[in-house]
């Protein structure tokens, strides 16, 4: 079930929208025009459902405009982030191989506009396209190693080497600035860690000049080596 606000089909819209993702952008002109014929768009507002936990999928669904964070809920009613797809990325490609339980919600941190696939069309598209088998695979290889990270991450008890192991991974092992992909608050569920809690480890990596905070979404790498230091082995 989709719960996002259905919108007409507009080519341009969905070739913007497909012309951002991966596993499309090798394509030629005309075969990238055959993926857009088949998508369909959908919009959510701040807040809005996407999907929820339970609901069984066929669609892949990529995010055209906007920010969707996937999260899981304990049996407390815990959040516990898993993702944030941002423009260009995507979730639900697990539907073209079989019927889909979602295990996650997806909700709208912001005015979203989606553009999604059924998975007959996806299934029809791969057949006229091999390749797309291939990055599909690659994007599923991909999901895989970065939940390997999270468990990796989500497995330590202390909240520093944690933080600093994600640092580290975000910026490539480099000094420079770095974008985060998600807001602290939600930064801080994804590393199982209160909103407070990160905030202080976050002002003390500053107190040892280990990074600096550029606003609210920026953090620059001072010292590559002391994070290292910090980080998990």
């Amino acid at each position: 079930m989709e719960h996002g606000h259905q919108h007409g089909h507009s080519i341009e819209r969905e070739l913007e929208c497909v012309s951002q993702v991966p596993i499309f952008q090798s394509l030629a002109e005309d075969q990238l025009l055959s993926v857009a014929q088949v998508t369909r768009p959908i919009h959510a507002d701040k807040g809005g459902s996407v999907f929820n936990a339970g609901e069984v999928s066929q669609t892949l669904y990529i995010v055209n405009s906007g920010q969707v964070r996937l999260y899981h809920l304990s049996a407390e009613g815990k959040e516990q982030v898993l993702r944030v797809l941002n423009p260009g990325d995507f979730v639900g490609e697990i539907a073209l191989f079989t019927d889909e339980i979602h295990g996650s919600y997806a909700e709208a941190t912001m005015t979203t506009e989606l553009c999604t696939i059924s998975r007959d069309s996806l299934t029809t598209l791969i057949s006229r396209m091999p390749p797309l088998s291939m990055r599909l695979l690659g994007a599923l290889a991909d999901r895989l190693k970065a939940a390997e990270r999270q468990a990796t991450l989500m497995a330590i008890p202390d909240a520093l080497p944690r933080l600093a192991g994600y640092l580290q991974a975000l910026s490539h092992y480099q000094a420079g600035v770095v974008d985060l992909p998600m807001s602290k608050q939600d930064l801080a569920a994804y590393l199982g860690m209160t909103p407070e809690s990160l905030s202080r480890k976050l002002h003390q990596l500053v107190e040892d000049e280990v990074i600096e905070t550029i606003g609210r979404r920026q953090i620059k790498v001072l010292a590559v080596d002391d994070l290292a230091a910090l980080a998990p082995q």
